[in-house]
């Protein structure tokens, strides 16, 4: 609507002031309070300087040609303050629009922006050797949420995740495993069991490191000997990295988490190391014996690439990683979602990236988010203080049954529905917020079917979907329903639904799926408004009828896009 009233007002300038240069996207549509009217524009003021004329004289000649030519669209046309033009909109405006919309129902909302670019999005990133932890959690709901809008306006997305197979934590878990001892029942139990007690062995092999000189000799050994793929250990060390993968595999897929490619660090920690040894006189340094960055020459931060004994450094990795990728699949935009913590981390990496490769410059780009906090607390796997991203899902599960049935029996698809919600509430709770702001998991608190919570905005999509499955065929006869007298509660929701396009836009531009999760919390109580105040099955009027059950049709269609940004799966029944 915004679109076609700025397209309104561009004719009309065009019109009345002769030669004027004025391009359409200088004409600002914006949403006033309530009191103001639907929209307002400040299009006089843009034009005062140009025109040499009062901005409150150039809005009345532009409120008084609007008046003739579109009159039938305004209740009311007002100039206010210093010039700014405010707009109520005549109820059958509302249906006109929504009736043009509803033609392009399927592809409503969606854009073609990024049509013919591919952008790539690194996420989730877990360790091997360890249980999924919230922190992997977070960023694959976040990450999964980037590609579901990056997609919804046009772009070709490839998923990559980034996992970590070799590295310290792993030899510790590997050398606690072998000091432990498998239990003999290990191999019945399930991939998320075996991760359990894993993560028992990797917390023990971290205190006995800190404590015995002779276990930190040999679990260094053991960490070298798993970078070059021998020992006797080296068989231990794959079968614990098999069911890692099995393990991983299956909380991606609970989560509905898919990838086009995935690298292991075991696969770019040799490439790190060439990488730096080219680039030794340009733009690494030597220093204590290794290879740095100098950062600091640059407003940045030093970083070791290249350790004294030669080995590769998470900064080496990384740079041969993204190299990588560029020479893979050339993206017109690369993203990676790592913690805030990383944040100075990432500008030297990319800094040494566009340095090496200066046509990477402007395309790689990191999107820091914040912890997720388990009772207002970091968790550390090091310390055996951590909730494992299974036990976060397992205990929503939990939850989201108790509360469903406190308020309705579930019929054969019971499991399905309690895994929705439960994933609904937790994706909810974590994109609801800016990505660099911290969360505490309250599952009392995210797992609740009123108020701003996934349940309570996938609870009213499936109300929509089941008004809608219950109507007559005679319910949805659309004739010309352009004269259907609308009720407030009606012109509010087909406000709401129409900020959709540039609500999605936004929030894909601005890699904010918080803007998305207000906007259909929002869309919700609208939506509910409107099912108390607006009956179809009991409306008598058969025109007013079919056009409420065109505007429910309408609502299901948005709720399935919106929700689909956020990751978020639809029940056909709740």
């Amino acid at each position: 609507m915004k679109k076609e009233l700025q397209n309104l007002i561009f004719e009309i300038a065009q019109k009345i002031f002769e030669n004027l240069k004025l391009e359409k996207e200088e004409i600002e549509i914006a949403y006033p309070s309530k009191k103001f009217g639907d929209y307002s524009s400040n299009i006089s003021m843009k034009l005062a300087s140009r025109l040499k004329r009062s901005p409150v004289e150039i809005a009345r000649e532009i409120k008084e040609e609007l008046e003739k030519e579109a009159s039938d669209d305004f209740e009311k046309i007002e100039v206010a303050g210093p010039g700014f033009l405010n707009f109520k909109m005549a109820a059958k405006y509302f249906a006109k629009v929504l009736l043009n919309a509803e033609k392009n129902k399927e592809t409503f909302g969606l854009s073609k922006i990024g049509e013919g670019k591919k952008v790539m999005i690194e996420f989730g990133q877990p360790n091997t050797h360890k249980a999924f932890h919230v922190g992997h959690l977070k960023s694959a709901i976040s990450g999964l949420s980037l590609v579901r809008l990056y997609e919804a306006i046009g772009y070709k997305v490839i998923k990559v995740n980034y996992y970590g197979d070799v590295g310290m934590h792993v030899a510790k878990a590997t050398w606690g495993v072998k000091d432990l001892g498998f239990p003999e029942e290990i191999e019945i139990w399930n991939a998320h069991e075996k991760m359990k007690w894993i993560n028992t062995a990797y917390v023990h092999g971290a205190k006995k490191f800190g404590e015995d000189k002779d276990v930190e000799a040999s679990i260094r050994k053991l960490n070298i000997e798993i970078y070059n793929k021998s020992g006797e250990d080296f068989e231990l060390y794959e079968k614990i990295k098999n069911w890692s993968l099995e393990h991983l595999d299956l909380v991606f897929k609970k989560l509905g988490v898919e990838y086009d490619k995935q690298y292991p660090e075991s696969e770019v920690f040799a490439e790190g190391i060439k990488v730096v040894e080219a680039h030794q006189d340009d733009l690494f340094i030597k220093s204590d014996g290794a290879w740095i960055y100098e950062g600091k020459k640059d407003g940045l931060t030093n970083w070791v690439f290249l350790t004294g004994e030669g080995n590769a450094t998470y900064s080496a990795k990384d740079l041969a990683l993204g190299l990588r990728k560029f020479k893979e699949f050339n993206p017109d935009l690369s993203i990676i979602t790592t913690s805030i913590e990383q944040i100075d981390y990432f500008r030297a990496v990319i800094h040494c990236l566009e340095t090496i490769n200066p046509d990477i410059k402007d395309r790689y780009v990191h999107v820091p988010f914040g912890w997720l906090l388990v009772n207002g607390k970091k968790t550390s796997s090091r310390k055996g203080v951590e909730a494992t991203g299974m036990e976060v899902i397992d205990q929503a599960e939990k939850l989201a049954k108790e509360k469903i049935s406190e308020r309705a029996t579930l019929e054969g698809n019971e499991k399905e529905v309690i895994e929705k919600v439960a994933l609904a509430g937790l994706k909810f709770l974590i994109l609801s917020h800016e990505f660099h702001n911290n969360i505490n998991y309250d599952p009392d608190d995210f797992i609740k079917l009123e108020g701003f919570s996934g349940p309570f905005v996938l609870y009213s999509s499936v109300r929509a979907k089941s008004i809608l499955s219950k109507l007559d065929q005679k319910d949805l006869t659309k004739n010309d329903l352009q004269n259907v007298q609308l009720k407030e509660e009606e012109v509010i929701l087909i406000k709401k639904l129409m900020q959709f396009p540039e609500l999605l836009l936004e929030a894909a531009n601005k890699r904010a799926p918080h803007l998305l999760c207000r906007y259909l919390y929002e869309l919700s109580k609208n939506f509910n408004l409107f099912y108390d105040k607006c009956s179809i099955k009991n409306e008598k009027d058969e025109e007013i009828r079919a056009f409420r059950a065109l505007l429910v049709g309408f609502v299901v269609g948005v709720f399935e896009k919106g929700l689909r940004g956020l990751g978020i799966d639809v029940p056909e029944k709740m």
